[in-house]
Parts: structure tokens; sequence; C-alpha cells
């Protein structure tokens, strides 16, 4: 199955799971009929809450159904876990763009991504440029762009960048010196995948070699 096609249907399932419910618009009906209290009927007090006027629709109400959960990364993807890297749970701002997240290092000061974004993300060339501007870097010109040299990700050929700089995470003021970021990513008008890897710059050296060894693993298994 192409990479496209899988992506679509596992991301419309994702969105299908993540919905805590349905608004069944269809099936509203406006009540137009009244009719008058007999005047041998018992009139409530005046403010009586529904649960003691309707005690029954309290007993028969049916509990609450939980949300579905998002499924997990090893229910989508299958990988290989370069050594030393180990898997973490993403959080914050990370939660919902990242599907695997890893972090490698003495003190796990380098990190590794696989994130997807719906509609193509704002484009490759944008978000290379973005990426850019973490590191304090100008903007690619189009040709520049247009001349990155090419990796596979996901049997699909995809677009790969590396430099150099001093690096600003989300949510940070200070930017930390001396980083490299390397990043592959690929696109088409549904989606944007990519595997991101920043981290102080000798030690992302010492990885670039699992960085390929970890995008080149990655495969959908919704393509069985």
């Amino acid at each position: 199955m192409p990479i496209s096609r899988s992506i679509l249907l596992f991301s419309s399932a994702v969105t299908c799971l993540s919905m805590t419910g349905c608004d069944r618009v269809g099936e509203r009906v406006q009540i137009k009929e009244t009719r008058e209290i007999s005047k041998h009927s018992t009139r409530p007090p005046i403010g009586t809450s529904s649960a003691s006027r309707f005690p029954q629709l309290e007993q028969e109400a049916p509990p609450e159904m939980a949300p579905p959960e998002t499924p997990a990364a090893e229910q989508i993807f299958e990988w290989i876990t370069p050594t030393g890297w180990v898997s973490v749970k993403p959080s914050g701002a990370a939660r919902g763009i990242r599907w695997l997240d890893m972090r490698f290092g003495p003190n796990q000061e380098g990190q590794c991504f696989l994130s997807i974004l719906a509609g193509g993300g704002g484009g490759m060339e944008a978000n290379v440029n973005r990426w850019r501007a973490q590191m304090g870097l100008p903007p690619y010109t189009p040709e520049e762009f247009a001349a990155l040299p090419k990796k596979p990700l996901f049997n699909n050929e995809a677009r790969f960048v590396s430099f150099d700089g001093d690096f600003t995470d989300m949510g940070k003021a200070e930017a930390a010196k001396d980083y490299r970021m390397l990043g592959i990513l690929h696109a088409d008008e549904k989606f944007m995948i990519f595997v991101k890897m920043v981290g102080p710059k000798a030690l992302v050296k010492e990885n670039e070699a699992a960085f390929d060894e970890f995008s080149r693993s990655l495969q959908l298994k919704v393509q069985r």
C-alpha cells in the first residue's frame, strides 16, 4: 500500500478514535405539541429538580463511556531502536504531534522524534526554514532547498537537511549553543511526515549513523 494512502487511513482512524462523541444533529426533532396539565394532576413545587421529578430517568441513565484512547505507536509503526536510545512519552506541546520520541546521550540531551502533520503541514520548504530559524539561521532560497539531498523514508524519497547553530527549543527563551539538527521529511497535499534529530553538535555527530538506522527502519504496520 502506498505510504500516502497508508498515512491517510491511519490519520482518519486516529481522528475517529480521538473523538469523544458524535453530534446527532440529524436526529433532533422540534417539539411542537403541548398539553395542559389536568386539574386532577399533582403539580410539582416550583424549583423542583429534574432528578426529583423524574427519578426513573436517573436510575435508567446508562453510565458515561470513557473516550477511546489514541492508538499507541507500537500499534501503528515498526522500528529499530538504536543502541543507547530510550523512548519517552511526549508531553506538553509535543503531544499529538510526536508519535515516537527518543532520547540519547549521557544526560538524554539529544532528541530524535517522528512527527506526522495533516494537510501537508504548510509545505516542506516552509517547515525546513522554520527549523533553520530555530537554529538562528537564515531561510534557504528556493534554489538551495531544491538542491537538498534525498534519503528514503517509509519507502519514499525524502529531503534530508543538516545544519549547525544555536538551537531555541519550543517554549525556551534562551538558545542552546553549538547544536546540530538533522531532518528527513516527505510530504504531499494530505500530510507531512518527518524524522528530526537535535542535540549538542558532537553528540549528534556521534549518532548520525543511528539516525539513518532509525529512519530507515520505520515501517507502517497498516501496509500489510
